[in-house]
């Protein structure tokens, strides 16, 4: 597997300000275009944001647009956009309110231009909507949006993160069918114990969660989940333990059984880097990821993004052997109860 650091081209050839990029989302525009929306950073005083970018192929180049103007949604870090565009030809965001916080939620924007984005009047999930199981959640943030198809019909894939604690996220998904306002009863689709190469809460090394999650259906009963796990026994520096990683399962929403972390960070000098929340792109035969990276954790080794490509009929043959044979396909019954507001 090769890879490559995308590149990018500055509005208006100007510096500025943003030297990081992290959190991709990549729409496909009807004439074939590619849109991406992603977090751009500065260690100094302006705060970070959600910028735009348009390419012709998702590993780039990238061109850089004017920034998003998000207004109605509040909050401390509101960036890691998930971006699609909806059958009316709406821009839709979701996107999260905090992740150093307790108080984040699931915002939810819309937009005619794919700039300027109002945020709807109720957020799209919150801590409440998830019910409450063996592990709690007392926060939400890191949302994917994918397309589902389920017994014939069209459903709308919410992949998100949930914190038992600050930092300490498990993942969770929920579906509406499209057409539809209503989103099902998150379920908990991949417990970060039950990731063998991830740091377990609780213990001494621990640094964070699962995070940057979302599901990609390959076949009718095949789904493939890509997200970050954080590395626990091989390395023990911050800044170096960050892995995508792929998980299989036959249905959206879990269980998940994790497969492996099939990026290794790129060899810097100055340390052996890490990689984090990715967006996959389906190019057909291949399977488009478009991740971001670093050196190591500093100011002098900021975010970045890389792009590479998976071959799809190897993907599904490496899923198949890791789950057991399928069962015959049964009529898709939503979980129970539903979520509180929902009718």
């Amino acid at each position: 597997m090769t890879s490559h650091r995308v590149a990018f081209r500055r509005l208006n050839d100007i510096d500025t300000g943003y030297f990081e990029i992290k959190d991709p989302s990549v729409v496909k525009a009807p004439d074939g275009s590619y849109f991406m929306f992603a977090t751009l950073g500065t260690e100094k005083d302006k705060p970070w944001c959600v910028g735009r970018f348009k390419a012709d192929h998702p590993g780039g180049p990238w061109q850089e647009l004017e920034p998003t103007v998000i207004t109605n949604i509040a909050g401390p870090e509101v960036v890691a956009p998930a971006v699609v565009l909806n059958a009316k030809g709406e821009w839709e965001m979701f996107i999260q309110t905090s992740c150093f916080s307790t108080t984040g939620v699931i915002a939810q924007a819309v937009s005619l231009d794919g700039r300027n984005f109002h945020g709807a009047a109720l957020p799209a999930m919150t801590k409440d909507d998830v019910p409450q199981g063996p592990v709690p959640v007392v926060s939400l943030y890191d949302v994917a949006l994918s397309d589902i198809r389920l017994n014939g019909r069209d459903y709308d894939c919410m992949t998100f993160s949930g914190y038992r604690s600050l930092g300490c996220g498990d993942v969770y998904v929920s579906l509406r069918e499209k057409g539809t306002e209503c989103w099902e009863a998150p379920q908990l689709a991949l417990k970060q114990e039950d990731v063998p190469f991830h740091n377990k809460p609780g213990t001494p090394n621990y640094e964070w969660g699962l995070e940057g999650a979302k599901v990609v259906q390959l076949a009718d009963d095949l789904f493939l989940m890509v997200g970050v796990a954080f590395l626990d026994k091989e390395l023990t520096e911050r800044g170096t333990r960050q892995r995508v990683f792929f998980a299989a399962s036959r249905t959206p929403n879990g269980p998940f059984e994790p497969m492996e972390t099939p990026i290794d960070p790129t060899a810097y000098p100055e340390g052996t880097g890490e990689n984090g929340h990715p967006d996959t792109i389906d190019l057909g035969d291949k399977i488009g990821l478009l991740y971001q990276e670093r050196a190591g954790e500093g100011k002098d080794k900021p975010w970045h993004l890389r792009y590479t490509e998976f071959d799809k009929d190897d993907l599904i043959a490496r899923m198949q052997a890791k789950l057991a044979p399928p069962a015959p396909i049964a009529p898709y019954i939503p979980p129970q109860p539903p979520r509180p507001h929902c009718p």
